[in-house]
């Protein structure tokens, strides 16, 4: 089974860039160097020779609602997943094959950026959108997708992350906190919350 990976921005903080370091490396926003901008640009493409630097991450108090949430171990951010050191330590072995770890500081020490650069076309007899362009069922292959621990889809911009029942139980065995997963691949705002699994 497949599932779709959300971060629980209810329960924990959101990750920030460092704006200047990204202008320092990367540079401003232009038609040159928009497709090299990680902090809005969420393509699956290799950063290797783009940022040869630690990335400086933040998880800030951004609002008052905000003090009572928690730094995660994971955040999918763009089609991208956050990880601290110790979901780093439990996943690299299952998804290193599937795309590239960039090294990141923040609040609590090192942790790791993910790019997934594994991309899966939707089945058209599993996928649909309605009158308002809005996806309303999607599906894949699961066949064409078995040897990809975590991918994405063009079909909705990268923007979203899919993952094997390999990664969910070690997310879940582990107790990695900061995500909610959910096999209805086309709900990104799961509004049943009884029928998304919560991972604290």
């Amino acid at each position: 089974m497949l599932y779709t990976l959300i971060s629980a921005y209810d329960d924990y903080l959101g990750l920030r860039f460092d704006d200047e370091q990204i202008i320092r490396v990367i540079g401003d926003i232009t038609d040159d160097t928009l497709d090299k901008r990680i902090d809005v640009n969420g393509l699956p493409r290799s950063y290797k020779g783009v940022i040869d630097e630690l990335l400086n991450f933040s998880f800030p108090v951004m609002e008052k609602a905000d003090k009572n949430k928690n730094m995660p171990d994971l955040e999918v951010h763009l089609g991208r997943l956050f990880l601290s050191e110790k979901a780093y330590q439990v996943l690299k072995p299952v998804i290193e094959n599937d795309g590239e770890f960039l090294p990141v500081t923040y609040e609590n020490g090192q942790g790791y950026f993910y790019i997934p650069l594994q991309v899966a076309a939707v089945d058209p007899n599993l996928t649909r959108k309605n009158e308002w362009d809005e996806i309303v069922n999607l599906g894949f292959n699961e066949d064409q997708v078995k040897d990809y621990a975590l991918f994405r889809t063009e079909y909705n911009g990268y923007m979203r992350l899919y993952a094997q029942e390999s990664v969910k139980n070690i997310i879940e065995s582990e107790k990695l906190t900061g995500l909610y997963i959910t096999n209805d691949l086309a709900n990104i705002f799961p509004e049943d919350r009884g029928s998304v699994a919560q991972i604290n």
